[in-house]
Parts: structure tokens; sequence; C-alpha cells
């Protein structure tokens, strides 16, 4: 596929360079300067030719990067795998939750684009490939189109991952608050390579 990352931070990186492994033609949206190693230009340019975007920014800006090319998404999957971090009390807490999410924030920021939450609930390392004891880890979901969520799910596991549907994509407020545990474990150890795995019976 076409694959557009909006956003040249750890994230947006790792999966780039991971995707572009598996034979993506990957570019990343920045408004930096070129990003060496992998292809980039403005981040409206390489939503609109892309088949699949994916939002890898700080939860600060998510919703006004992805109003901002709102237009070039337009009936296009939105990978969205940012999380609402804000530092809290000497750590770190979600600055939405519960009631609404950062997912349905960028939903509605963006309503002609299918919007699918992914990737927030393990570190970038991990994204492409997770290669752990016990593996794959579960990659879970949510999002309000079958269609997206197929797209997502056949990507994520053609990439390593088991992946299980939590729903619409309100269920984004439980894969948020997900990551805060994934967060609080890995300062808790002092470790960040560890990912969730869903057994079923």
């Amino acid at each position: 596929m076409e694959i557009g990352i909006l956003g040249s931070g750890v994230v947006g990186r790792a999966l780039a360079s991971g995707l572009a492994r598996h034979g993506h033609r990957v570019r990343i949206g920045t408004r930096r300067a070129e990003i060496e190693g992998v292809p980039s230009g403005a981040p409206a340019e390489v939503v609109r030719v892309a088949e699949l975007v994916v939002l890898a920014v700080n939860g600060g800006v998510a919703v006004e990067l992805a109003g901002s090319v709102a237009a070039e998404l337009e009936g296009k999957v939105l990978v969205d795998a940012t999380n609402p971090l804000a530092p809290a009390d000497g750590g770190m807490g979600l600055f939405v939750g519960t009631t609404d999410s950062l997912g349905e924030q960028v939903q509605r920021a963006v309503p002609g684009a299918r919007v699918v939450k992914a990737y927030n609930t393990v570190g970038a390392a991990f994204m492409v490939d997770p290669d752990l004891p016990g593996g794959p880890p579960t990659m879970f979901t949510a999002g309000d189109d079958a269609d997206a969520k197929a797209t997502v799910a056949q990507l994520l596991r053609e990439t390593g991952w088991d992946v299980a549907d939590l729903g619409g994509i309100a269920a984004s407020r439980w894969l948020e608050a997900l990551a805060m545990a994934w967060v609080t474990y890995g300062a808790q150890t002092g470790t960040w390579t560890h990912a969730f795995r869903l057994l079923r019976g």
C-alpha cells in the first residue's frame, strides 16, 4: 500500500521503517526539514497520495493536525496511534477519558475519514514485527467502519500481531486507558519491552 505517516517523531519513524520492510511505500508527512532515510513531504501532500494514513504525533496536537488535512482524508482509513498523555501528579495522566477519548475527537475532526484506533498500547520499538516470548502480542483496535478495521487488521497480522476488535470508536476510551497501564508498568519496572496479549478460552 501507499502509506502516509503524519509525524516524524520516534513513533512515526519506527512505523515508517518497519512498514517499508514489509514492502509498503511509506512517506512521512511533516512540517520539519526532510527526514534522513525516509521519503517525506508536507502533511497534505503526503495524505493526498496515500491509501492509508497513520496519525503518529503528540496527543496534544493530534486533533488540530488531523483537522488541517480533513479534505485530503475524505474516505480514507486513518489509523490513530495517539494517546492523550499529559503530566499529572509527578507522573503521567490522560487529558481526556471515560466520557470521551482522543480517538473520538479525531473522528469528529475528520468526519469523512474512517478512523481506526491502533498502535497506542505498545512502545515504538515493537509496533512492527514484535518479537516477544509467548507472542504474538495482541493489538486492540476500535473504529466505526468495519471495512477500515479489516484493512488495519490485515496490516497488523502481516506485521506480527494478533488482533482484537473492541468495537466502535468510543472504545478508544478504554484503549487510551490501557495505554496508561502500559506506561505505568514501564515506570514501575524501568523496562519498556512489554506488550499485552489476550488469552481466549
